[in-house]
């Protein structure tokens, strides 16, 4: 997943729409390998040691390039580490020099035709998630206060019935009297059998 499908999918789960910004154009190198797979630089311009390879798929995601040698169509090979990372380009071997130079002319001229101009808005993609991310912030924020609001209601409620008596108290002599009065004749009726 590149990082368009990554923000589409935030904006889709969120359902949030963005206003589009203007893309602005840079033009990577893309060659081929000898089996046709397609690969491009991380950097505009040709191929220079320090570069990041990615490997072109069919859909036009980029991915990381594996490590090793790779022969390219035109006969050099490029050498990438484990971070995909270009260190080193080797000259094609042949016997004429003269051989080499058309060839690599040639291949030259046929990469400028096929080199393709890669669209990405590294700027406006930021700035897209970081918009993405002030809104769910507010969401959150909001959610928040209700969460704080419900809790803040239980808590008095809590707090009115730890404040209401449990029993009820005694709050008249007579009843108290007269308790006593039946308790003591009860007791005395016992004893007469």
């Amino acid at each position: 997943m590149n990082a368009s499908e990554a923000i589409n999918k935030i904006k889709e789960m969120l359902g949030l729409e963005f206003s589009e910004k203007p893309v602005v154009n840079e033009t990577f190198a893309t060659t081929e390998l000898e089996d046709g797979t397609r690969v491009t630089n991380d950097k505009e311009g040709d191929f220079e040691v320090g570069d990041k390879v990615y490997v072109v798929g069919d859909d036009a995601t980029l991915s990381p390039a594996p490590s090793g040698e790779h022969i390219l169509r035109d006969g050099y090979v490029i050498v990438l580490d484990e971070e995909s990372t270009l260190i080193e380009i080797r000259v094609p071997e042949s016997d004429d020099v003269a051989d080499v130079v058309d060839r690599t002319a040639e291949e030259a001229k046929k990469d400028e035709e096929m080199s393709e101009t890669t669209e990405f808005d590294f700027e406006g993609e930021l700035n897209t998630i970081k918009s993405s991310i002030e809104q769910m912030l507010k969401i959150m924020e909001a959610q928040s206060a209700d969460f704080n609001a419900q809790i803040e209601n239980v808590k008095s409620e809590v707090e009115t019935f730890k404040s209401a008596p449990q029993h009820k108290g005694i709050n008249e002599k007579k009843n108290i009297t007269e308790n006593f009065s039946e308790y003591r004749l009860g007791i005395l009726n016992k004893h007469r059998k």
